[in-house]
């Protein structure tokens, strides 16, 4: 009889919480890559352009690719851009980030480090219509760099 009410409860609680993710709620997102940011050029005066791609894992994804431009502001110590996440499936979510960056030196050779603000704005297979948003951490040294992501997931209400 215990065996039974104990799988009735787990069955319950299981349908419930499959529910509210469908409902559209938020889950927690978190993504870690080893990144290998290529410079492409100026993008403007005080400005430079960066090619980042990376591969890590990010929770709801497993492995993960990540790719998309970014524009650095030395003057302003700014970084904006976009990035497509791809899990081995084909599966994408498409962010957008704005936020600093740090130069230790003159050079893109030289140590950086950047924090700011990420968005999700879209998505295709089990994420399309993604939304979502979270921080962003890291830094870099030469060709190569490391890149946190920590933040929320969830998908539209629907009707």
């Amino acid at each position: 009889m215990k065996s039974r009410t104990l799988r009735t409860a787990v069955f319950l609680m299981a349908s419930v919480m499959g529910l509210s993710a469908a409902a559209g709620d938020s889950v927690p997102f978190r993504a870690t890559f080893q990144t290998a940011p290529v410079p492409i050029g100026p993008c403007g005066e005080g400005c430079f352009a960066l090619e980042i791609r990376g591969t890590g894992q990010a929770t709801h994804m497993g492995m993960t690719e990540i790719a998309g431009p970014s524009e650095v502001s030395v003057p302003c110590d700014q970084q904006t851009g976009t990035s497509t996440l791809t899990s081995a499936n084909g599966d994408t979510i498409q962010i957008t980030f704005s936020g600093t960056v740090i130069c230790e030196g003159p050079t893109l050779a030289d140590p950086v480090t950047f924090q700011g603000a990420w968005d999700a704005i879209g998505g295709t297979g089990r994420f399309t219509g993604v939304t979502g948003s979270g921080t962003y951490s890291g830094g870099a040294t030469g060709g190569s760099g490391e890149l946190l992501l920590i933040g929320d997931l969830g998908t539209p209400h629907t009707n």
